[in-house]
Order: C-alpha cells, then sequence, then structure tokens
C-alpha cells in the first residue's frame, strides 16, 4: 500500500489499525486484497488521493490530492445475511461526524451523502470480502468532499463541499477522527441493540424519504413519492397508489416544477 505518511487520526474502539497513503488505486481495493492475511483484524486505510477511484455502476471519479476524504474500513463480520447493515452504519456515523462541525449533511438513498439543497457531498460504495468462498467481512468505503469542488467550479453545479456548508474550513484529520469513532459506536449499538435503533437513526437522516423521485434502473424508470426505507434497506415508492419495494436504482430528487 505504500509508505504510511504525516496524518495523525485517532482510532477508536476495534480501529486501532489506520494507515494513511499519499496515493494508492482504490482504498476499498487495498483492503479486500489485504483481509485474508489477517481477516480478524479491523482496520481503515486513508488516501490523498485515489486513481482508480469509483462509484455505483463502476463510474470513475476524480477529486485533486487533499481536496477530501478517501477513507475505507474493512470490518470482520460473521453474517452475511445482515452484512448490508455494515454500510448503513457508516452513513448513519458520516452524518453524525459532519454534524459535529455544524454541518447539515443528510443521506440520499441508496448510497451518497447531500446537502439540504441536495447538492452531493460524497458517496459511499461497500464490498463483501470472501476467501475461498468463505465469507469474512465487509470493506466500506467514503469520499466525502471536503475542500473540493471550489465555489467557483462551474462544471459542477450540482456538488458542493463541506468548507461551503460553514464559515470555518474542515479539518480533514480531524473529521476522519469523528468518523472512525462514530462509526465504531455505531457497530457497537448494532451489534448490541439490534437493527432497529439503526434503522431509525438513518430514516430520520434520510432526505430522500418523502420526496417525489425518479429512481432510474436498468430496465426502466419509475416515477414516484419515495414513503420509507423499510428494515432491508429497501426503498418503498408510491407510484399512483402503487407501492413499490425497489433494492437497487439510482434516485433522482425531482423539484415540484419538473
Amino acid at each position: 500500500m505504500g509508505p504510511t505518511s504525516r496524518f495523525a487520526v485517532v482510532g477508536a474502539g476495534r480501529f486501532s489499525r489506520i494507515d494513511h497513503v499519499p496515493q494508492t488505486g482504490s482504498t476499498n481495493d487495498d483492503l479486500v486484497a489485504a483481509a485474508p492475511s489477517a481477516p480478524d483484524v479491523a482496520r481503515v486505510l486513508i488516501a490523498d488521493e485515489q486513481l482508480t477511484g469509483r462509484g455505483r455502476r463502476d463510474r470513475t471519479w476524480e477529486m485533486p490530492p487533499g481536496g477530501g476524504l478517501l477513507i475505507s474500513f474493512y470490518v470482520p463480520w460473521t453474517a452475511s445475511d445482515d452484512a448490508h447493515l455494515v454500510p448503513t452504519c457508516l452513513g448513519v456515523a458520516a452524518v453524525e461526524a459532519a454534524a459535529t462541525f455544524d454541518r447539515g449533511v443528510l443521506l440520499k438513498w441508496p448510497n451518497d451523502l447531500v446537502d439540504v439543497r441536495d447538492h452531493k457531498l460524497g458517496g459511499m460504495l461497500s464490498s463483501a470480502v470472501l476467501d475461498e468462498g468463505s465469507f469474512l467481512g465487509v470493506v466500506a468505503g467514503l469520499g466525502c468532499n471536503v475542500s473540493w469542488p471550489p465555489s467557483d467550479m462551474t462544471e459542477l453545479p450540482n456538488a458542493t463541499c463541506l468548507d461551503r456548508l460553514g464559515t470555518d474550513p474542515v479539518d480533514r484529520a480531524e473529521l476522519a477522527t469523528k468518523l472512525v469513532a462514530a462509526f465504531d459506536e455505531a457497530l457497537t449499538d448494532l451489534q448490541q441493540q439490534g437493527a432497529s435503533q439503526l434503522h431509525d437513526r438513518y430514516r430520520a437522516a434520510c432526505r430522500t424519504i418523502g420526496q417525489q423521485v425518479r429512481v432510474e434502473r436498468s430496465g426502466d424508470d419509475l416515477v414516484g413519492r419515495a414513503t420509507d426505507i423499510d428494515p432491508s434497506g429497501a426503498l418503498l415508492l408510491d407510484v399512483n397508489g402503487v407501492q413499490h419495494r425497489v433494492d437497487v436504482g439510482d434516485v433522482v430528487h425531482l423539484r415540484p416544477s419538473s
């Protein structure tokens, strides 16, 4: 993964192993590859720059070095049937970490971070970790715009960054420290209290619920009102009085004039 450089991030709970690199291909890919050698050890990898960063449907995206927080977590997990709750914990933790800087960050189903105007702040991507067919855990990654894009960048009119949402700049290392602690706490709460409390926290932070949306799918699109998120993480959509359950799709929040 390359040499570790200076980046003062404090570990918390299970996340005592934290590495930082100036540059890599993908922090998610690095942790997926490393996990089988120490499957019971949770770890965190942070990069200043990713050369092959990707989002949903393998979309590529670029961010200048140091413009945001690029962080991935490997979480050992015993049961694959509830592994989807691990990235849910990360989404809730990201909202709570941003709130400590007085930033209004919300979740957009299924895996985006947005502000109250629906401008995109970042996204999440997760991967199951398998070794010779055995499920080991989950790698969950987050890319969050901190100081990029700049306010005068017209090429990305629907994107924003944390620094634009407040008067004082956000320190990436401090944000990472708060995220690590919040993520560890969310995972511990999940294991001790069950999924119901996590589901409530996600729903409370989800801007998609109650919105008129278009769900873009590979086969067709659905337009309707997002009524809820069910316990499995699926979006519940009312289309002209007919309820749809959507597991996969890209959501566009529609304005009243659209």
